[in-house]
């Protein structure tokens, strides 16, 4: 008999949930060495936790945005590098199924090989020409390619001429024999992320191996066996958000876990107070943080709950809808912030320390914080706008 939808889920969660202390363990040394152990990859695969959205005609488990975002939520939990490059390694097993034709899909997915998928939309350096049957690539280069560094297979945007005088973007996948993974991830969080640079020279891209960026994203490239699993009918824009702010609630509940064990044996400096857990202001910063995080994370199941109805249902989403659910995206964003603010407030000067734990949660969250797609107070202000009656003010909806 085959596994049920709960049962896959709770099996995938539950054997994210048992990698917390290993990576907790781990986080000095991802940090040190700027990238996770391979050995975490590899158990990683055979968890079976790098493939929660791969189709199953592929060797995936084909779940749901639920499942998904369940399972980043544990990893981040243990370490936020591992949580990004589980977060982004599974959506580009929904972006690549949603985005190429059966000769790619076939060629990236080898019976009995285990994939992982890295990538970038935006170019920093580009000189790509449009060849017979293809495309030239003389030099090109994408910052932020997080997870490259294990990849087996890269996908890149690119502008094309549009036909019209104008430009549009295209996206290619490309495997990691053809490209160069650049040493220059150096920053304060997400070490171990491998959101490296990429670049590739004097490669040619055969055409099936390209799509057009608004096709794609309407699921115009999508295979036939895929086109009435309700997975790869999940509203692109808002899943591709989705996967850049899913760690932030598993970071947000380490921060909390990683508080408390304090909480119950240091003392407030320069007060009478022996445990921090008999004084009213900790008292005040923990139940706010708690109920902060707990609004987050009705905040995030709400949506992500919302986005599998509507997939099962086939249900087109519209520009308000998408816009609502983003805003909740940046909303939780927020909340955690304020969270983790209100911890570090009651943390004390050990917190200055590289290798304290909280810090490190701090510092990853502020890097994936930072990210474009979900600044809180422009997904909010969007949300307004429509709310008001007036046209977003982004083109990504």
């Amino acid at each position: 008999m085959a596994q049920s939808v709960l049962e896959t889920k709770k099996m995938l969660v539950e054997k994210a949930r048992t990698l917390i202390p290993k990576l907790r363990d781990l986080g000095e040394d991802i940090e040190k060495n700027n990238r996770l152990p391979e050995t975490i990859i590899d158990e990683m695969k055979n968890d079976g936790l790098l493939k929660v959205l791969r189709p199953e005609m592929f060797g995936g488990y084909q779940t749901n945005m639920r499942t998904y975002t369940e399972v980043v939520t544990e990893i981040s939990r243990g370490n936020g590098s591992a949580g990004w490059f589980v977060s982004l390694s599974n959506i580009r097993d929904y972006m690549v199924s949603y985005a190429f034709g059966e000769k790619a899909l076939q060629e990236i997915y080898v019976p009995g090989k285990e994939v992982i998928l890295a990538g970038n939309f935006k170019p920093i350096k580009c000189d790509i020409k449009k060849v017979e049957g293809g495309y030239y690539i003389e030099e090109a280069q994408w910052p932020f390619v997080s997870g490259g560094p294990h990849a087996d297979w890269c996908y890149f945007g690119f502008p094309v001429d549009d036909g019209n005088g104008g430009m549009e973007m295209a996206i290619m996948v490309v495997p990691q024999k053809e490209l160069e993974i650049l040493d220059d991830w150096y920053v304060m969080g997400l070490k171990g992320s491998g959101s490296n640079s990429a670049r590739i020279k004097n490669v040619f891209v055969p055409e099936h191996r390209v799509s057009l960026d608004r096709l794609a994203s309407k699921g115009y490239y999508m295979i036939e066996p895929l086109h009435g699993v309700p997975l790869y009918r999940t509203p692109f824009v808002p899943s591709l958000t989705l996967s850049i702010v899913a760690p932030a609630l598993g970071l947000a509940q380490a921060a909390m876990d990683i508080h408390m064990e304090r909480v119950k044996r240091a003392g407030i400096g320069n007060t009478f107070y022996t445990k921090m857990s008999e004084a009213a202001i900790t008292h005040f910063q923990i139940a706010q943080a708690q109920l902060k995080i707990d609004s987050a994370e009705l905040h995030l199941y709400r949506a992500v709950d919302k986005l599998d109805d509507f997939s099962e249902a086939d249900h087109t989403m519209t520009t308000e809808e998408i816009v609502q659910m983003k805003a909740d995206f940046g909303y939780v964003n927020q909340l955690c912030k304020e969270a983790i603010d209100l911890l570090i407030a009651g943390a004390g000067s050990v917190f200055t320390y590289d290798n304290n734990p909280l810090q490190r949660v701090y510092r990853d969250f502020m890097t994936m914080h930072l990210h474009g797609f979900i600044t809180p107070s422009s997904l909010i202000e969007t949300y307004g706008r429509v709310l008001c009656g007036m046209e977003p003010n982004t083109y990504f909806v």
